[in-house]
């Protein structure tokens, strides 16, 4: 209360110790302490540019340190002699340690060139002289909250900071997702374009909270998924054909030292573009169609195999080209393929000889690497973000909205691909643009917000990734262009420092890791030693900010976000209260189960177990049916059954990660997308569904008892 009357009025202190022009130390009136990273102003004189005589100016600087030093009385002083002591109020003296910040003259702040001298007043500065220190032009204006001592005093940040990009730095539960969502909401009231890409699908719930922001803003999130079980409004699509085929294999994660894998990858995908030219059918370069190609080749391997024949090579791509005519289904193909000698072919299309030698040399010895490459692509397929088009740049981009790119639930490779191949777009088609060339182009700036900023740009002796180099040509020539980036991360010694150096607008938030802090000091100038000190100390949502985005170093108190978001931590209470709720549904689902089992087979079993075992002729552990009952719980669990062949088919969705099931009854066989070799919770699951669901019939034609030998 004494403070707020003092605003302004009378002095506070006087300037007692070291004083220089940066910074001075003073000796506080103990009736109006100021709190730490308050503001106070000393009057002194200097000659601002463009003044032809010294004038009297307030210096501005905030208060970085206080303490209290004790007077006739040590920590040394015996307790029995202390706490016989009255010390009197007032008997210590209060000292403040003050960082200059500068003072204003004709809208624009300088650094003062002279110390205040030693005897000089120090006030407490009032609410007005904060708002004109730190003002912004209106139309430039993002309102992220308040000074972090003066409550009563607006922070804005100006919206031409972000044209030198911006890193916000924080540790884990510290706020930097509610920063980013603050300053989301703001550029969004300025028409801005912003893409999103989220690794953890955190921004999502965004869309479901834009319509407070105002009914004009209810159509302003859009959510783009990269996996096609993931939420989001449409899928994200790359083109296989725009990929090499060692990108291709890369992205479906096949080891480098799996020679020959990637050569049937590499094969298949230039036989593909062959086919998709001479049938004119774009279905070929999708990966759906290298597959068809794949397996056509191991067909022709193995008859090559099965008949012996001396010139293998001729007969492996005679054998090949029919069966790809057959799939085709086209005459111009077949009267192409009526050319029997490689020779000939090679008149017409050397590169295609190539292919089908490559693919022949890989699969000669052993077909196995062409059923690998298979099983590589088909869980690349289930993705479901390659396919034959990309998404156009119209979907991705339009003004006055967030596009949110979804991206939980990818390998990291995976990821790292998608965010390279949005950023390389988004670049391009700016450059296009500004330089008026031909091709995908878009005519607005762009705002590229980065979550997890480590995963992506990492310093290159640390990690390979694709998005660092496009990542690093955006924060060096982005601006050129109008594409800006805003990168989050909780770990910025993890970033690579010529990426983070380029980022010059910072919002910082509390960090402790002394990697982290150090980063940090070398990648801003604006960071003095004593405000990196005081980082651990920063409450939740409590942030410095420098650089371009405040006319002066800024901390602030976030305003309270308006949308919503995915992040933050989970509550143990609410977490370990439901523990039992799903015991009791995992019993009641386990006694329902084994109740139908029992009807199904027409025997009494102890055990869930031991009637998938009698079902199926699979060995199920307890463990795994227990697992099983669980993914039913807390999963999502789909199953059907085709009675004609015998065949139990599924889905299983646990956590991020889907996995496909079969289950033949009749051969007495699995197959799970985990690639267990003996039966896993998924297949457990499914069978379990199928079961409950009343699925799974004895009265089939074809399988009148399909267990009675099994049992």
């Amino acid at each position: 209360m004494q403070q707020t009357q003092r605003h302004g009025g009378e002095p506070i202190g006087m300037v007692t110790g070291d004083s220089k022009p940066d910074q001075f130390v003073f000796s506080v009136d103990p009736e109006s302490i100021p709190a730490l990273y308050d503001y106070v102003y000393v009057e002194t004189v200097e000659n601002p540019p463009g003044s032809d005589a010294p004038v009297k100016v307030k210096v501005l600087a905030q208060i970085r340190g206080i303490r209290r030093l004790a007077l006739g009385v040590t920590p040394e002083h015996p307790w029995l002699v202390l706490r016989n002591l009255s010390l009197p109020r007032g008997s210590d003296t209060v000292v403040a340690f003050a960082k200059v910040l500068g003072y204003k003259w004709k809208g624009r702040i300088y650094l003062p060139r002279r110390a205040p001298p030693v005897g000089s007043w120090v006030y407490l500065a009032p609410d007005d002289l904060l708002e004109d220190f730190y003002s912004v032009e209106p139309e430039r204006r993002l309102h992220v909250g308040s000074l972090i001592s003066r409550p009563s005093v607006s922070a804005y940040l100006d919206i031409e900071g972000i044209k030198r990009h911006v890193a916000i730095i924080a540790a884990t539960g510290a706020g930097k997702t509610w920063a980013s969502i603050v300053l989301i909401e703001e550029l969004l009231k300025k028409g801005a374009t912003i893409v999103v890409l989220d690794p953890h699908g955190e921004y999502t719930a965004m869309k479901r909270t834009i319509h407070k922001l105002g009914p004009s803003y209810a159509n302003a999130v859009r959510v783009i998924k990269a996996r096609k079980d993931q939420e989001g409004d449409i899928q994200y699509k790359i083109s296989i054909a725009s990929m090499s085929a060692e990108e291709l294999a890369t992205i479906a994660g096949i080891p480098s030292k799996a020679t020959r894998i990637r050569s049937v990858i590499g094969g298949a995908k230039r036989v593909s573009l062959w086919l998709a030219k001479w049938t004119k059918e774009n279905q070929w370069l999708s990966l759906k169609g290298l597959i068809k190609i794949i397996q056509a080749s191991i067909d022709a391997a193995e008859a090559v195999k099965l008949q012996g024949a001396s010139s293998s090579l001729e007969v492996f791509a005679q054998r090949f080209l029919q069966r790809l005519a057959r799939e085709a289904a086209k005459a111009e193909l077949e009267k192409a393929l009526k050319i029997r000698k490689l020779e000939e072919l090679a008149a017409v299309d050397e590169g295609l000889v190539r292919s089908i030698r490559r693919l022949w040399l890989a699969l000669n010895r052993d077909t196995m690497p062409g059923y690998d490459a298979i099983r590589y692509l088909e869980e690349l397929r289930r993705i479901g973000v390659y396919g034959v088009n990309t998404v156009p740049i119209d979907v991705l981009l339009e003004p006055g909205t967030v596009t949110v790119i979804n991206l939980a639930g990818l390998r990291a490779e995976v990821q790292d691909h998608v965010v390279f191949n949005i950023m390389k777009r988004i670049f391009e088609a700016r450059l296009r643009h500004a330089r008026g060339i031909e091709g995908e182009s878009y005519p607005y700036p762009v705002v590229l917000v980065v979550e997890e900023a480590h995963r992506f740009m990492p310093p290159p002796t640390k990690k390979q990734t694709r998005s660092r180099d496009v990542a690093a040509t955006i924060a060096s020539e982005g601006r050129k262009f109008g594409v800006f980036m805003i990168a989050i991360t909780q770990r910025p010694s993890r970033i690579d420092p010529d990426v983070l150096s380029q980022l010059q607008g910072q919002i910082i938030l509390r960090i402790v890791n002394p990697r982290d802090q150090e980063a940090v000091r070398d990648s801003s100038e604006q960071i003095s030693q004593d405000l990196l000190d005081n980082l651990p100390g920063l409450n939740n949502g409590e942030a410095v900010v420098v650089g371009p985005l405040a006319p002066s170093p800024l901390m602030i108190r976030l305003r309270d976000r308006v949308l919503a978001y995915g992040g933050g931590d989970i509550s143990l209470v609410e977490a370990w209260g439901s523990t039992r709720e799903d015991l009791q549904l995992v019993e009641e689902t386990r006694r329902e189960a084994l109740k139908k089992a029992k009807e199904l087979l027409g025997q009494e079993f102890t055990r869930l177990d031991e009637a998938l075992t009698a079902l199926t002729g699979l060995d199920f552990s307890r463990d795994t049916v227990e697992r099983g009952l669980r993914h039913l719980v807390r999963g999502s669990v789909w199953a059907g059954f085709t009675s004609t062949t015998g065949l139990v088919y599924g889905e299983v969705i646990a956590g991020n990660n889907t996995y496909e099931v079969t289950i033949n009854l009749l051969e007495q066989r699995f197959r799970c997308d985990c690639g267990s070799k003996k039966p896993c919770s998924h297949v457990a699951a499914v069978l379990i569904r199928a079961i409950l669901d009343d699925l799974v019939r004895v009265e089939s034609e074809k399988i009148e008892n399909p267990w009675e030998d099994m049992i």
